[in-house]
């Protein structure tokens, strides 16, 4: 069949005939053949394909999208780093993971690590919360940052307390009101009034039952030092009294006046009525500090008792909500976390001078 071994490049062109070799020569046979590069021409035929450039591997995720427009938010408002995105081997989830560690670690994570045992978690839904399965495409526009404690940190107040009283009898009041009112602003503490009202909740359980036995309850307020049953200064008199204030106990009231003004520098964020009906089957959010006035008093005995805590799923310490593709929202969100922080990093910082606090674990 004609054209056959033609190719695009046109008729191939043949040698000039070579001259008959004398007989018996041994050339003979090679002499009448000719090259086999004349007889495939250039460009026919087939190849093999090349893969030179092409990645080993291929991945695909679920939600990819989302992802991948909430990173880019996150770059536009300073969270990110591109440099982020190749160690994130150009997996959009993983890259949003390694923005919020990064941000995290230039925000005091190591220093509230040392008081605290809290996670921080960026999620698309709060359906966690009520048992629910939504199936519905997840939405950069809706973005949730919730904080919840792996287990309680714990501060010993006493010695602090019997150290400040030596100086002013108002001053360990002042100094528990401000610091429990600063953390409580932020996270769950359970502290003196907790565990009452966990006694005052048995007692009804127990008097409504006539042939229950008779059990008896944890005296709280017998573990309740007399200094805080007074009343706190006011921030004229505590500042009016400070001056006069020695050593240790200087530094502490100083700083528990500064961890008040941090836990001020922006509100918690409210729950709307939305948030509100997804955490309607919630119980309590859990402790992110236990606070007690000597070891294993009658507060932290209401604490280990309290079991009820887990019967439901516990609402998170802290829920910011955000729009993932608007950089304002991501900013403002970020903001409101960063005064989180820095008023668990204050704490942190107040609880390791805290007399009787040096050597707990």
């Amino acid at each position: 069949m004609r054209g056959l071994a033609e190719s695009s490049r046109g008729r191939p062109q043949f040698p000039p005939a070579l001259p008959a070799p004398a007989f018996g020569s041994s050339t003979v046979a090679a002499a009448r053949m000719v090259a086999p590069a004349y007889m495939m021409p250039v460009g026919s035929g087939l190849t093999i394909p090349r893969l030179d450039g092409v990645p080993f591997e291929q991945q695909l995720w679920d939600g990819e999208q989302t992802a991948a427009r909430i990173g880019s938010t996150f770059l536009q408002a300073g969270i990110a780093c591109a440099e982020d995105w190749s160690a994130a081997s150009q997996n959009p989830f993983q890259f949003v993971k390694k923005a919020l560690d990064r941000w995290l670690a230039e925000h005091h994570a190591e220093e509230i690590r040392d008081q605290f045992h809290l996670d921080v978690t960026l999620s698309t839904t709060l359906d966690q919360y009520d048992g629910r399965e939504d199936d519905a495409p997840t939405k950069a526009s809706q973005l949730f940052v919730t904080v919840e404690p792996d287990s309680a940190g714990y501060a010993v107040l006493g010695p602090t307390l019997r150290l400040l009283e030596a100086a002013h009898p108002r001053l360990p009041v002042t100094f528990a009101h401000h610091f429990l009112g600063a953390l409580n602003r932020w996270v769950r503490v359970y502290d003196h009034r907790d565990a009452q009202d966990r006694v005052d909740t048995l007692r009804e359980w127990y008097e409504s039952d006539p042939e229950g036995e008779e059990v008896e309850l944890p005296d709280i307020d017998r573990c309740l030092p007399n200094s805080m049953k007074r009343r706190p200064l006011t921030e004229r008199g505590l500042g009016q009294i400070l001056p006069g204030v020695k050593g240790a106990g200087k530094q502490l009231i100083q700083l528990t006046v500064e961890l008040g003004r941090v836990s001020r520098e922006a509100d918690r964020p409210v729950i709307d009525e939305e948030m509100s009906g997804t955490l309607i089957d919630c119980g309590a959010p859990l402790p992110s500090l236990l606070a007690v006035f000597e070891r294993h008093d009658a507060i932290e005995g209401c604490f280990e008792d309290a079991q009820g805590m887990l019967e439901l799923t516990p609402e998170p310490n802290l829920i910011i909500p955000l729009n993932g593709e608007d950089e304002r929202s991501v900013r403002a969100a970020f903001g409101v976390l960063a005064v989180f922080c820095e008023t668990l990093a204050c704490a942190s910082r107040l609880m390791k001078i805290m007399p009787g606090n040096e050597s707990l674990d």
